[in-house]
């Protein structure tokens, strides 16, 4: 039997030895490396409206996150220093130690400039709104040639006059033009988001969401931001005309929400 040198044979057992120790190194590394970032494993976020600060930090802490205050409004409806917003929403599913976002009730009215919007366009309305502190109300529409341009934006039905002062949080309310031609849109399929997910989708589709109808399974406020929509009217997949407000049906009840996963699956 021929037989390699021995400087060729030393060459190749060390040759085996490093591929066998990167081997190990990259198996003990990947093991590991799954573990520390916690591969598929995801923290439902807690619903923090209503809860003072210390309350969210407490939530959080127990649900292994983190919260931060980004911004404040003033809502005279809820409480001063309570939580009215939060980013991601509650629900949402993320990785442990994610960072929270919430904006809290201001103790006292902040007062701002209100932007000139007049003939501009609807989404660049809806960021320009939303950045400035201003909630999104209805929309509806009004004669015009031009479709879907802002003609005029209100406050508790009223006209706003570009320049001034309003409070931080306000409602407002957009009128569009109907355009020349038939105003129809198609209505997204709503069911399996949650309110915030499709308030979201509602406003970016030209449509103004109507009742929000929970069912037993709801029993407070919270209950509704971590609910599911289970049905909608009118039904998703159709066309409406634009404006048209939809009605929404919630809940947290488990059979619901399997019945709608099971759906999604079938198509």
């Amino acid at each position: 039997m021929k037989k390699f040198p021995a400087r060729l044979t030393f060459y190749l057992l060390n040759l085996l030895a490093a591929i066998l120790l990167v081997c190990v190194i990259g198996y003990f590394v990947l093991s590991h490396l799954e573990s520390y970032t916690q591969h598929g494993q995801f923290i439902p976020v807690p619903a923090f409206n209503d809860l003072t600060v210390e309350e969210a930090h407490a939530v959080a802490r127990h649900a292994h996150l983190t919260v931060v205050v980004t911004d404040s409004l003033y809502d005279d409806a809820a409480k001063p220093g309570v939580v009215l917003e939060q980013s991601p929403v509650a629900g949402a599913h993320v990785k442990e130690n994610r960072l929270i976002h919430l904006i809290i009730n201001a103790h006292n009215p902040e007062k701002v400039v209100f932007p000139n919007l007049q003939n501009a366009a609807y989404r660049q309305t809806l960021q320009t709104l939303t950045s400035r502190g201003f909630k999104i109300g209805h929309i509806e529409y009004a004669p015009s040639e031009f479709h879907n341009l802002v003609l005029d934006l209100k406050h508790d039905g009223k006209n706003i006059i570009p320049g001034s002062l309003l409070t931080k949080g306000a409602v407002i309310d957009i009128v569009l033009g109907s355009g020349n031609g038939r105003n129809t849109v198609v209505l997204p399929q709503l069911t399996g988001k949650n309110l915030q997910e499709a308030l979201d989708i509602l406003r970016k589709s030209y449509l103004n969401l109507g009742e929000v109808l929970p069912d037993a399974s709801i029993k407070s406020k919270n209950d509704a931001y971590s609910a599911v929509i289970y049905e909608q009217d009118p039904l998703g997949e159709t066309t409406v005309e634009g404006g048209t407000y939809v009605n929404l049906h919630i809940t947290l009840e488990k059979d619901k929400i399997a019945a709608l996963d099971s759906l999604m699956v079938t198509e």
